[in-house]
């Protein structure tokens, strides 16, 4: 049926869509709620394209051949427009709902250049709310309210709702769940964090000393122990995938950077399955992940994400996990600091 579809010519495939985004049933929705995106529903249900979480950023996939264009009118006060593209299995994806009340966006590049955005409608209130991934870049969340700009940053969507749950709970979720109708990213969220603790609290932390060892064995004049470090790398699962995304490539030779790069790719296709555990197991070798554990008002938390911080980095840490707000939350920037992470930004619009 799909292929029969993407046989029509370009004109009755966006009628198709246009009958199909007339049929659902739409409604006015306020600027927190999840909006019907119609056309948006019926191409990810036909599998045109496919949305998918790689490691805590988005990844888009299509059916190669796709190539159309659609533009209606659900309502007299609603409409949508939507472009698909897809060359090599490489979607370019463009899609916009506009309504009194809203308007909504998504864009789409080479599957995993990503901007969704919300947009208050013309003088209706609420925050302006922008997500972007980009490659080899943190993820980025902006929301704009009252001339002011709340810029938050973090390694992937997970990093930044154990960084800013508040944020991610109240602006990212509602965003990401237009796309990810089944997802609870909150909940997942919070059952990561719980296995994280878990884990600090009854696991044994992992040797970051020894990574170091084998990443300089990577680029040892010994063929058999550069293999046996690879092998050792790789045996130790999702873990380890967080420190070698930091190393500094400029300290690395053309061997490390080489095999590095493989692991990686490696260790990101277990992923393709991602559960709490499994994604806590991945998050548990990033330092920035215990800093953020460190600003948690349960003092059991704070005292686990200490031990295993202590653990990564090899030495005490002047932190105090029964000191009052105010006293650690010095402490944390302090932290921060010398562990070379930064908070998140808060700056006035220009």
């Amino acid at each position: 049926m799909k292929m029969a579809i993407f046989r029509c010519p370009r004109r009755e495939v966006g009628l198709v869509l246009a009958m199909l985004a007339a049929a659902w049933p739409v409604h006015s929705a306020p600027l927190n709620s999840i909006p019907d995106t119609p056309s948006l529903n019926n191409v990810r249900r036909q599998g045109w394209l496919q949305f998918n979480l790689r490691a805590g950023r988005i990844v888009v996939a299509g059916l190669r051949g796709v190539n159309f264009n659609h533009a209606g009118q659900l309502t007299p006060d609603r409409r949508e427009r939507l472009t698909i593209r897809v060359s090599a299995n490489e979607p370019i994806l463009s899609y916009e709902l506009t309504t009194p009340t809203f308007r909504f966006q998504v864009d789409v590049a080479a599957g995993n250049r990503v901007q969704i955005r919300r947009l208050p409608g013309e003088n209706q209130p609420g925050p302006a709310v922008e997500f972007r991934q980009s490659p080899n870049e943190p993820v980025s969340l902006k929301v704009t309210e009252s001339d002011e700009d709340r810029l938050y940053h973090a390694a992937s969507i997970w990093h930044l709702f154990l960084a800013e749950p508040a944020a991610a709970r109240e602006h990212l979720d509602p965003l990401l769940k237009i796309l990810f109708r089944e997802w609870d990213f909150s909940k997942t969220a919070e059952e990561i964090e719980a296995a994280l603790v878990r884990m600090a609290q009854s696991g044994v932390p992992p040797d970051q000393k020894l990574w170091a060892q084998w990443v300089k064995d990577l680029g040892d004049a010994s063929f058999a122990k550069r293999e046996a470090a690879d092998r050792h790398l790789r045996e130790s699962g999702r873990v380890v995938a967080s420190y070698l995304q930091r190393l500094d490539p400029a300290t690395l030779d053309a061997e490390q950077r080489f095999r590095i790069r493989r692991i990686l790719r490696a260790l990101a296709e277990l992923g393709n399955e991602e559960s709490p555990p499994q994604l806590a197991m991945w998050l548990s070798g990033d330092v920035s992940v215990w800093l953020a554990l460190l600003a948690r008002d349960d003092e059991p938390t704070r005292r686990a994400a200490l031990q295993r911080l202590q653990a990564l980095v090899g030495h005490p840490l002047a932190f105090d996990p029964a000191a009052d707000p105010q006293e650690r939350g010095r402490q944390l920037d302090a932290l921060r600091t010398a562990l070379g992470e930064k908070s998140p930004d808060v700056a006035p619009k220009p």
